[in-house]
């Protein structure tokens, strides 16, 4: 769980971690309101608390707009109330993580099931200079995630888990075909040449 004070001054921050407030949204579920009027809060995030967060999370979103017509349906823009953000979000925190990155990626469940298939022997045949340059790097984070699961995983939730708790396999989740396109963007604002390195091979 997310540090209580820590939290708060995430869902405060109108440039906070887009992971973080996943996290936050997930793990401390009583921000999930709080989360969700963050200028950060990407669609996919927005989208999974109109499904699964608490009822005061989702009549957040419903009063700007966002509802879900059922499970895995899409979130629909529609015209706002008239009502601030800041309104919105002094009201008492609600619900939201894992589906972040889950609802972030969401498609079918075919497109899911195609995407199963082993991503780095797919990456590797269509730039095999690419992957036999490529450096693998050594795993040292505790959690036991290895390069060949952030290099391979489909599973959107072990990427972004990865991507928070495993900085040193940052590289190998840029090159992951897999990853969903507002994590790849938060790696892209990073600076690391490793990264970059990664990010140019997906052009």
């Amino acid at each position: 769980m997310v540090d209580y004070d820590a939290a708060v001054a995430a869902v405060q921050d109108p440039n906070a971690d887009p992971i973080l407030l996943a996290k936050i949204a997930y793990e401390n579920p009583e921000f999930g309101a709080n989360v969700a009027v963050n200028p950060r809060c990407y669609p996919g995030l927005k989208r999974w608390i109109a499904e699964f967060g608490d009822e005061r999370a989702r009549e957040t979103l419903a009063q700007y707009g966002f509802t879900a017509d059922a499970f895995g349906g899409p979130v629909q823009d529609q015209e706002a109330p008239e009502q601030s953000a800041q309104q919105a979000a002094e009201q008492q925190p609600a619900d939201a993580y894992a589906a972040a990155q889950y609802a972030a990626a969401q498609q079918t469940a075919a497109d899911q099931y195609n995407a199963a298939q082993p991503a780095a022997d797919q990456y590797a045949a269509q730039q095999p200079a690419a992957q036999a340059a490529f450096e693998e790097p050594v795993a040292t984070n505790p959690y036991g995630f290895t390069a060949e699961q952030a290099l391979t995983t489909t599973d959107q939730m072990q990427i972004a888990q990865i991507a928070q708790y495993a900085p040193e396999l940052r590289a190998c989740i840029a090159r992951n075909p897999n990853t969903y396109p507002a994590l790849i963007e938060w790696l892209g604002q990073l600076g690391d040449p490793a990264i970059n390195a990664a990010l140019a091979f997906r052009q």
